[in-house]
């Protein structure tokens, strides 16, 4: 077999340092998160949860524990050590389109992509790491070097891509998108930040049928 990508994720107990919108992730949000992958992409991958501790999740998700011992958001970079090709995603994502073609920009790409902020494009953090698709030799733009500064702040002075002129329409926020022009068919991946998360909206359809329901919806 050859390079295999990995999708990563961090979970870990809540403490001081997490705020009032990301105090309900439990092992159930990793399980939801594969199981969406599985369902939309082609090709073999490893799931990788990063945590705190050892945890019981659904067969066929990896663990690796997290070096921080009290951690804070900015354990979200460390995925990256892997060196491995990736795409990492927060536990509060939906996955509603198949992802291939995102798999294949880590197996072949060279630059790391993420978002545009959807809100503050032109601010002075004008990139989010609600997802990064991260080709294999980024761990000497996205790790190397790295000494726990805000998590925002690093990505921001990372080398890195617009997700959205790579492949417009393929990842996109819910506040920013979503929640007032609807899924959309291309969608692959929808990321939730802040308030307002997948298990607030199970009377909404899309968010059912690929988060909410026990089998989902493939792609």
């Amino acid at each position: 077999m050859g390079v295999v990508l990995t999708v990563a994720c961090c979970l870990w107990d809540v403490n001081e340092h997490s705020r009032h919108f990301s105090r309900g992730y439990n092992e159930s949000w990793a399980d939801k998160l594969f199981a969406g992958f599985k369902r939309n992409l082609s090709d073999p991958f490893r799931f990788v949860v990063f945590t705190d501790r050892d945890r019981q999740f659904a067969p066929g998700i990896e663990q690796e524990r997290l070096a921080m011992t009290n951690p804070h958001y900015c354990a979200c970079i460390e995925p990256f050590k892997l060196d491995e090709p990736m795409i990492f995603v927060g536990l509060d994502t939906v996955i509603v389109g198949n992802c291939d073609r995102l798999a294949d920009y880590a197996l072949t790409g060279d630059v790391p992509l993420v978002p545009k902020d959807p809100f503050y494009p032109a601010s002075p953090w004008p990139r989010t790491n609600a997802v990064v698709v991260a080709p294999k030799g980024c761990r000497s733009q996205l790790w190397e070097g790295y000494t726990d500064q805000n998590d925002m702040t690093w990505i921001n002075a990372c080398e890195t891509e617009l997700l959205d002129e790579a492949f417009p329409g393929a990842v996109v926020s819910y506040k920013g998108r979503v929640q007032h022009c609807g899924w959309e068919r291309g969608n692959s991946i929808v990321y939730f930040h802040g308030s307002v998360k997948p298990h607030e909206l199970p009377h909404v359809g899309w968010v059912h049928r690929h988060w909410h329901a026990p089998e989902g919806v493939s792609a």
